[in-house]
């Protein structure tokens, strides 16, 4: 009984250890994405997006300039991995993707912007990116 209960222990701890639950992401990110495309240069893309959790679900869009919402972003979890997708209609369609994990507090992973044309697009770009959390905006005042 010991064995088969230490193993069966291991086990759950480590499930638990592996998920993620939607308090852990929910709110708003930002970061900036140090991508270089095909044609070697390279840039900083600040990038923002929020997460919420609905009926527990999770489901997220992007933080236009203003601070406001914007368009919105397919969202896929598994465990502590998350990746965000958004397709951009822009001269036959451009495919935004960030595929980041859950690591002390921060999201941390890669982002990346594939041209889906015949033509070869020299502006294809990807780079890491880490994401901190936001602080939530100010309700605006009566």
């Amino acid at each position: 009984m010991g064995m088969t209960f230490r193993l069966h222990f291991m086990i759950v701890a480590g499930l638990i250890c592996g998920s993620l639950s939607a308090q852990d992401v929910a709110g708003r990110w930002t970061g900036v994405a140090d991508t270089t495309d095909e044609a070697n240069t390279k840039r900083q893309e600040r990038q923002s997006f929020e997460i919420r959790s609905q009926d527990g679900k999770l489901t997220a869009f992007s933080i236009g300039r203003n601070g406001g919402p914007g368009a919105s972003l397919q969202i896929q979890q598994d465990g502590t991995k998350i990746n965000l997708y958004r397709f951009l209609d822009f001269e036959g369609g451009e495919h935004l993707r960030w595929k980041v994990e859950l690591k002390d507090g921060k999201l941390v992973g890669t982002f990346s912007a594939l041209h889906d044309s015949p033509k070869k697009w020299i502006y294809d770009r990807t780079g890491a990116i880490t994401f901190s959390q936001a602080p939530a905006p100010e309700a605006p005042k009566q």
